[in-house]
């Protein structure tokens, strides 16, 4: 097996999608076939079958990705050590939703950049649970999740968090309260607070939430509110919030990072919590992945 045909099969065997797979490498699909089908005819065994439109690994082909992905870390743990990490090429992989990406990605990119100046970084946006099951089966370095981390990763810390009612500068209430964009020391009722649409999203893109009736981690069974706009993506979130929509209630890192003006709420008890963590699978078996880790 050479080195190209397994960084083939561990692509296909990601997407368990030949033509995903062509797409996410610009390499064709013909060719993708070919170094699957030369490894199968090296090994005697087959290493997936179809399922449906798609194809799904065999037991045999779970072992040998599992076995390929360790194989291609090592060979770039060990073309660093000989070139040195000026001219190395380093890949860091990090997954997570696309909001704590948003919000505390450059920082780790400030770290990859002065410890591997050489480093290519790609960042994939994935579910909560996704971006950690990559992590466990070697498919990315690193993720970022609002999950408690199962065994056998290992995790740091980044932020704990608290989710805030949230408007633009423009909507009514904080003109009404003449807020400022930092921390409110007007305080609204809860009751007036529900006279407004608000805006939520419709999958879970905000991490996880427990203990609350929706996906944003507002207590709609104990205070029903008005919500008017939900939404698929982080993007059209925020743009609604700054052009004076709707309020929202998201992470106090997003709402700083975002400039939006964040509302003291009286009469409502509840409040959300999170806890972002970055994490990692043996980080000390790559050179370079445990220096990183040291630094997060």
């Amino acid at each position: 097996m050479e080195m190209f045909e397994l960084r083939y099969f561990t692509t296909v065997a990601q997407f368990e999608n030949v033509a995903r797979a062509s797409e996410a490498i610009h390499v064709s699909a013909a060719a993708l076939s070919k170094a699957i089908s030369r490894i199968e005819e090296e090994l005697q065994t087959q290493l997936f079958f179809k399922s449906g439109r798609g194809i799904r690994l065999t037991p045999e082909g779970q072992r040998l990705k599992l076995r390929a992905l360790k194989i291609l870390l090592l060979e770039e743990e060990a073309r660093l050590e000989l070139m040195g990490h000026e001219r190395g090429l380093v890949s860091v992989s990090i997954a997570s939703d696309e909001i704590l990406q948003t919000s505390f990605g450059v920082a780790i990119l400030e770290k990859i950049d002065q410890l591997l100046p050489g480093a290519r970084t790609r960042f994939l946006v994935r579910s909560d649970e996704a971006a950690v099951e990559q992590v466990l089966a070697g498919e990315v370095n690193l993720a970022l999740t609002t999950h408690e981390p199962p065994a056998g990763l290992e995790a740091k810390v980044l932020a704990r968090v608290s989710f805030q009612t949230c408007a633009s500068s423009e909507h009514p209430l904080v003109r009404k309260y003449r807020l400022k964009k930092t921390l409110a020391t007007s305080a609204i009722p809860v009751d007036e607070i529900l006279k407004y649409p608000f805006v939520s999203p419709e999958t879970a893109f905000l991490g996880r939430i427990n203990k609350a009736s929706s996906l944003d981690g507002w207590r709609d069974d104990k205070f029903p509110r008005h919500v008017k706009y939900r939404v698929g993506g982080l993007k059209l979130m925020e743009n609604l919030l700054r052009e004076g929509y709707a309020l929202g209630y998201l992470p106090d890192y997003f709402v700083a990072n975002a400039e939006l003006v964040p509302l003291t709420i009286t009469g409502c008890p509840y409040s959300c919590q999170q806890t972002v963590r970055v994490v990692a699978k043996e980080p000390d078996e790559l050179g370079w992945l445990g220096r990183l880790w040291e630094k997060l």
